[in-house]
């Protein structure tokens, strides 16, 4: 996260400032966008500090903070198990303009009308005591939820921002709750071009813009990877239960690059970047399809995230020996555990591939019962089992394919990256489709059979050590919907060797994201229009993204 304070001045001042041809601004905003966005941007930053002298008027001191949208290239569904992510900052982006007010109340401005003016006061919302842990905040934001369905209450986009103050107004209270640094009251104004649900972690982008103005404001000293976690952390004020790896991609990218980031905990001395090659272009593309705000899709997701959970608890039940070394699924692994891959393959096959909660009660070590019993408490069980072993081998793989994602960047390696992207969407497909368009027979658990995990065994042992990787094997998460699998089937067989598509977000329904060489855009465009376009009846909206500046402060 970089500053680039130029000035203290107030509002005024900064307006006049900005109009200046010879601003000290200008280098600042060409720094981030691009010489040819310059007069773009200055024009925006203009007419975003009239609009705020238009609501809240000249007094006093504003800081002015920018955060943009991402996307993930490589290592799906994992952040949450302390998997690494390879994402890039978007040229897409939300910008908050935020002043300190003399009492704690927030008060909220959206430049888009469909947001309408939002505002509470601090005092009236914090815990009554200080939330320890993130179990504590996970169990007060889920009675918060309750009490909130008892009113009646909806949720709406000032609430990202309530629980982010919250969350960290929390870090400086006592144990009874007594506030030791205040994060006082503020006026802002967001404006903001990320196009929502789109996969590009627009309400994440929000908060981070928020935060880092606020970290600014109130000088908060929480160091920079802990600041990251809680400001990520903070959502679950809306009942999600994300990890933070969005929020890390967001603050820590860098422009041209792409960060290769470790999750939990959030270590920034540790990211290291690898460069996208020039003449490919990233895209994202809406399929069109909205995951369904229904319970049973809820449902789904908290299953198949509970799933690599329980494939921990049984590791760490059969394996004693390793127990002491395994914490998340991320653990188990051929550094950690010190063991060879075949050990890996061993592991993984020792794990059932179906389950009910009698089976998995009856599997678990005492000692990890009530921790289990926890998993379960979050969703309902699965009316065909939990699939364990496919969770748990597409999970272990995929955190392979983003370990090794930025050495194939480094090495222009594009065949085997586009090999990479293929392999993790067949982790997440429910259905493929031949060149024709005709769907086939498809089956994820036969990646991870006795007999499939038996001959990785011996590929090991006979030194068949390439092939036999985890990161070429799919597993099964089934994340995808049939017709995200079909497109992602149409770009892989017309465009083959020139790019290559996998689902992106966290699943059922959203957006696909393509890597494509640059001269064949048009060429996909006409693709989908010919293929998905019959198929479904809708044309797929695509965007250019480009590896964009991380967030940051303008100037104060």
């Amino acid at each position: 996260m970089t500053r680039h304070i130029a000035f203290l001045v107030d509002i005024e001042s900064l307006v006049l400032e900005l109009k200046r041809k010879d601003s000290r601004l200008l280098a600042t905003l060409a720094e981030i966008y691009g010489e040819d966005m310059v007069e773009e941007k200055r024009s925006l930053y203009l007419s975003l500090l009239e609009k705020f002298i238009d609501i809240f008027g000249y007094e006093g001191n504003i800081v002015i903070s920018r955060a943009p949208g991402r996307v993930n290239l490589m290592g799906r569904h994992v952040d949450y198990i302390g998997g690494p992510v390879n994402p890039i900052a978007t040229h897409y982006e939300i910008i908050s303009l935020v002043r300190k007010r003399n009492d704690d109340r927030v008060v909220l401005y959206n430049t888009d009308p469909k947001y309408k003016p939002f505002s509470f006061r601090i005092s009236e919302e914090l815990p009554e005591r200080k939330i320890k842990d993130l179990k504590q905040w996970d169990d007060w934001t889920s009675k918060e939820h309750e009490m909130r369905l008892k009113r009646g209450e909806k949720y709406e986009w000032g609430d990202y921002i309530k629980g982010l103050i919250i969350y960290l107004q929390d870090y400086y209270r006592s144990p009874s709750g007594e506030i030791l640094k205040r994060v006082g009251g503020i006026d802002a104004l967001v404006h903001g071009d990320i196009p929502p649900k789109r996969g590009l972690s627009s309400s994440s982008a929000l908060v981070v813009s928020i935060a880092i103005a606020l970290r600014e404001l109130f000088d908060l000293d929480i160091p920079l990877g802990e600041f990251i976690d809680r400001v990520g952390y903070s959502e679950w004020y809306r009942l999600t239960r994300g990890g933070t790896a969005d929020h890390a991609a967001i603050i820590l990218s860098k422009r041209g690059l792409v960060s290769h980031i470790k999750c939990l905990p959030t270590l920034p001395e540790e990211v290291s970047y690898a460069p996208f090659p020039e003449e490919y272009e990233v895209i994202v593309i809406d399929s069109g399809f909205e995951r369904p705000d229904t319970e049973d899709a809820i449902n789904y997701l908290r299953v198949t995230a509970a799933e690599y959970r329980i494939a921990v608890l049984l590791v760490k039940s059969r394996f004693k020996e390793y127990s002491d070394r395994i914490m998340l699924l991320r653990d188990i692994s051929v550094e950690n555990l010190k063991v060879g891959l075949d050990r890996i393959y061993e592991i993984i096959k020792s794990l059932p591939e179906r389950a009910s909660r009698k089976d998995l009660r009856r599997m678990c070590a005492e000692e990890y019962l009530e921790e289990l019993g926890i998993i379960f408490s979050n969703h309902k069980e699965p009316p065909q089992g939990y699939k364990i072993r496919q969770r748990a081998l597409y999970g272990l793989a995929e955190i392979e394919r983003s370990k090794v994602f930025p050495h194939l960047l480094k090495i222009g390696d594009i065949a085997s990256i586009f090999k990479l992207i293929k392999i993790s969407h067949d982790g997440d497909r429910v259905a493929k489709f031949d060149k024709w368009g005709n769907r086939v027979e498809w089956n994820p658990s036969i990646f991870s059979t006795d007999e499939r995990l038996n001959e990785l065994i011996e590929m090991v042992k006979r030194g068949v050590l390439e092939k036999a990787q985890l990161y070429w094997q799919p597993g099964g998460y089934e994340r995808s919907i049939e017709p995200i699998d079909y497109m992602c089937d149409m770009i892989h067989y017309h465009l083959e060797g020139c790019a290559e598509a996998q689902l992106m977000g966290a699943g059922l329904g959203g957006g696909v994201l393509c890597i494509t060489r640059k001269d064949k855009i048009n060429l996909l465009r006409r693709i989908l229009e010919d293929t998905y376009y019959d198929r479904y009846g809708m044309r797929p909206q695509m965007l250019s993204v480009e590896p964009s500046y991380g967030a940051c402060i303008l100037c104060r």
